[in-house]
């Protein structure tokens, strides 16, 4: 096997993986916000999409392989979701233990509302 397709094996298991005995679509997602931040989700698809726009090649093997393991995970929960929406998987009584303190995710959303507001009123 080549390793492209060493590469690329992993992200074809992890759409797989719900077939698995016991896989629960519910438990993939409050894990993995249990994990992380939004705040690090979207840092790291930023740094992602810059590497990738400036064709940049990754030299250090311990950064490709944390970028890999993160988005091993993103492929997973979201597959998760597709699930719930799918198969209509009551979502709303499940407890989450997020990553943060419910006060600092309310606070940087209403920073972030804010943010949007200034920003549209300037457009109109």
């Amino acid at each position: 096997m080549n390793q492209q397709s060493n590469n690329l094996l992993p992200f074809e298991l992890a759409f797989y993986e719900i077939y698995d005995n016991g896989h629960d679509p519910l438990k993939a997602i409050t894990d993995f916000w249990s994990q992380h931040t939004i705040t690090d989700c979207q840092e790291s698809l930023w740094a992602l999409f810059e590497s990738y726009r400036k064709c940049a090649v990754q030299e250090d093997a311990a950064d490709v392989k944390q970028m890999h393991i993160f988005l091993m995970k993103v492929c997973r929960v979201l597959m998760a979701y597709f699930l719930v929406h799918f198969r209509k998987i009551e979502i709303d009584a499940m407890p989450f233990a997020f990553a943060e303190p419910a006060e600092v995710i309310t606070d940087d959303l209403e920073a972030k509302q804010r943010i949007h507001s200034f920003f549209n009123r300037i457009a109109e």
